[in-house]
């Protein structure tokens, strides 16, 4: 990212949003617990959609598969998820806030899925059932700059899984009004910009045959990956 892309994440972003620093747990609860009602609804939330759909093609799931959907939220993937895996399929949800996962569990609810099963914890910590054919990180930046939180997902999946993750991302040096508008936009999602350049790099040197693809004019990514 270029000075003048920087200067507009300075003037943006809060001073504790911009040291680096590692992820945080306890903050990120919080804050997803305030946008929990709204979420759905958010202009940011339907404008990224296209993105995650693509992601899910990515995952090149079959009947049947078991597929992880980390930090899941409320669970807005379920749906093209489980058109691709069908009733026979698995789909395992996991996010760390209490109330995204109750906008989730109604919309399992609601639409009559049997084959989704919720899981309320960190990444790091939680109880993953395993092996799973694939994972998709959607946007979910904290998790994917922690190397633990990866490393748990990546061990998750079978050899020769998919592994699939996209989000937000600073944009080339001279796309400086889109990385202002991604620095504002992005503040209640994250609790970190550490990483924000290549979101994906922890990820990528932990599967084989990875690729990233650049959208929206540099502001969004889909990085795909198959484990060893």
């Amino acid at each position: 990212m270029g000075d003048r892309a920087r200067s507009a994440v300075s003037a943006s972003a809060p001073a504790s949003r911009r040291r680096g620093r590692a992820p945080t747990s306890s903050r990120a609860r919080r804050q997803y617990a305030r946008a929990a009602s709204s979420y759905d609804r958010r202009l940011a939330t339907r404008v990224v959609a296209p993105v995650q759909r693509r992601a899910i093609d990515r995952l090149e799931l079959r009947r049947g598969h078991t597929v992880l959907d980390v930090a899941c939220g409320t669970g807005l993937n379920f749906a093209g998820i489980r058109a691709a895996i069908g009733a026979e399929g698995c789909l395992i949800g996991i996010d760390l806030t209490a109330d995204m996962l109750a906008v989730a569990r109604g919309r399992v609810e609601s639409h009559g899925w049997r084959n989704v099963q919720l899981i309320e914890g960190n990444v790091e910590e939680a109880s993953i059932p395993m092996p799973v054919d694939a994972a998709l990180f959607s946007f979910s930046h904290d998790v994917l700059r922690s190397p633990a939180a990866v490393a748990r997902v990546v061990e998750a999946v079978k050899p020769g899984g998919r592994v699939v993750a996209c989000g937000s991302k600073w944009g080339p040096w001279w796309a400086l009004p889109v990385n202002a508008v991604l620095a504002v936009t992005s503040l209640p999602y994250t609790t970190t910009f550490e990483g924000f350049r290549e979101p994906w790099s922890l990820l990528a040197r932990s599967v084989a045959e990875g690729g990233v693809e650049s959208l929206a004019l540099g502001s969004m990514y889909v990085f795909s990956g198959t484990t060893r």
